[in-house]
């Protein structure tokens, strides 16, 4: 679901379910670089998750029904408006960027010193992965996913559950965690937990500006933001394949729902092993294309066009593990599974990968 984030994250171009939202710009690239922080800005100028079977298997098909759409106009009506969409916002807080930090909006409860710094990617990535996106569309996508896809995060809960447990046991104490496709944030559950070290560094990328309003309101419900944790919660524009970090500065990277959405899935993954430190952990948690029904496979590969015109993105029809394998990762502890009243998306591949 990127260029937008998969509409599950399908965030997460994703994030995605299927599968990331502030603008910014390192105070130092704009100081040293004006014409690059130019190019970005013209860049964004115009950018940029019922009971019974029957309706969870609607919920989980989102992107084949207008129907969410139109639930996540109604959803998002009220909201406010985004932030980061304007040029003038963007040179506004860059100005304001004292610190060496990166420049976003963010939520933070420690020094920005002891926080991950966020960097401008290059133009031409922007240029290739982060083309304009329709601001309409995205705030009603964002609304839709925020509401029309708790059947299916409640459906894999238990076993997003267990990695997220293996993922944070890695982890050191202020570990920095970006989730890739973080668009309406429905992992935050998950970041809640007790098991989950204390004062992370909590970085949400998504092309999809209007996923933040929801992502910010599911972290404080979660209890990600009780100032007794010291977390903080930076949530920047971006896609997967041009993430807005330097080379080995994350512990911990996040990706569910987002690859199937995505422009390119090799160049994604090779930003995302590029970011995590040698020994990080990489969660991810990804429908695919069947691996036991052929029938099934053929009428996934027939539906991906549709799909991906109608949700941000989404493919239906791709084989992530086979990706996420020979992206040098040292091991990849994975798993594929089938999931039940979610049609195309009941194929799934979920794990654990270390850099």
């Amino acid at each position: 679901m990127w260029p937008a984030p998969h509409a599950q994250r399908c965030r997460s171009q994703h994030s995605a379910a299927c599968f990331w939202t502030a603008a910014f710009a390192a105070a130092a690239t704009i100081v040293a670089a004006p014409s690059h922080v130019a190019a970005w800005t013209e860049l964004h100028h115009h950018h940029h998750h019922p009971s019974g079977s029957q309706q969870r298997q609607r919920a989980a098909s989102i992107e084949l029904s207008p129907d969410l759409l139109q639930a996540g106009k109604a959803a998002s009506a009220p909201a406010p408006a985004p932030q980061r969409q304007s040029r003038a916002g963007l040179l506004r807080v860059a100005a304001a960027a004292a610190c060496a930090c990166g420049v976003c909006l963010r939520t933070e409860s420690r020094p920005a010193s002891a926080m991950a710094q966020l960097v401008l990617p290059s133009a031409e990535k922007l240029r290739r992965f982060d083309p304009p996106r329709d601001k309409e569309f995205d705030k009603r996508f964002a609304g839709g996913m925020n509401f029309g896809m708790r059947d299916y995060e409640e459906a894999v809960a238990a076993n997003k559950r267990k990695h997220f447990e293996q993922f944070f046991q890695a982890l050191p104490k202020g570990a920095t965690i970006v989730e890739v496709g973080l668009g309406s944030f429905p992992n935050a559950p998950f970041f809640g937990m007790s098991s989950a070290p204390q004062g992370m560094d909590i970085i949400g990328v998504d092309p999809n500006d209007s996923m933040e309003q929801y992502a910010r309101q599911n972290a404080e419900a979660a209890g990600i933001m009780d100032p007794a944790k010291k977390n903080s919660l930076r949530i920047a524009h971006g896609v997967a394949e041009a993430l807005p970090l330097d080379t080995g500065s994350a512990d911990g990277v996040v990706c569910t729902l987002t690859l199937c959405s995505v422009l390119d899935p090799d160049m994604a993954l090779a930003e995302i092993t590029r970011v995590l430190k040698p020994g990080g952990k990489f969660l991810f948690h990804e429908h695919v294309l069947s691996e036991s029904d052929p029938k099934f496979a053929v009428q996934q590969q027939k539906m991906t066009p549709y799909q991906v015109k109608r949700a941000d993105g989404c493919h239906l029809d791709r084989r992530t593990l086979e990706v996420i394998k020979k992206a040098g990762f040292g091991s990849v502890d994975s798993e594929y599974f089938e999931l039940k009243d979610f049609l195309y998306l009941n194929p799934t591949v979920a794990g654990v990968a270390t850099a």
